[in-house]
């Protein structure tokens, strides 16, 4: 076995520990920011995903029938989830000749760090007039 008697080829110099390490933090910030940004898109999906939910929810809850719609607004809360709140808005179409066709707007939102978000379904209800 050979040895250096040169000092300067037994070890790393300081420039490449320096650049090992520079080369370390970019891969960790950039780890950091991949992070950050999945764990930001799994709150966003969770919150619409309740959202969704919740849409359904109030559709079981309050139910359009025959004889109880009418257009107007409603809105409400949610005792199982905190922070929610729904509203729905039934409309009468003006260019329709059919009775008893309604736009339905049921919306739930929510706050998500001092920002309004909101999920939205539109559908049409037809409930024909009874004859009498």
């Amino acid at each position: 076995m050979r040895k250096n008697s040169d000092p300067r080829e037994n070890g790393l110099t300081l420039v490449e520990v320096l650049l090992a390490i520079v080369i370390l933090g970019i891969g960790a910030g950039v780890l950091m920011l991949a992070t950050a940004r999945c764990l930001a898109v799994i709150s966003k999906s969770q919150h619409y995903s309740t959202a969704h939910r919740l849409i359904l929810q109030v559709e079981a809850e309050h139910p359009l029938t025959r004889g109880m719609i009418e257009a107007g607004q409603d809105s409400g809360t949610f005792a199982d989830s905190e922070g929610y709140k729904w509203d729905r808005e039934i409309l009468e179409p003006e260019n329709e000749n059919r009775p008893g066709l309604y736009t339905v707007r049921t919306r739930v939102s929510w706050a998500d760090r001092e920002r309004e978000n909101f999920e939205e379904v539109m559908t049409w209800v037809y409930i024909p007039q009874e004859d009498e």
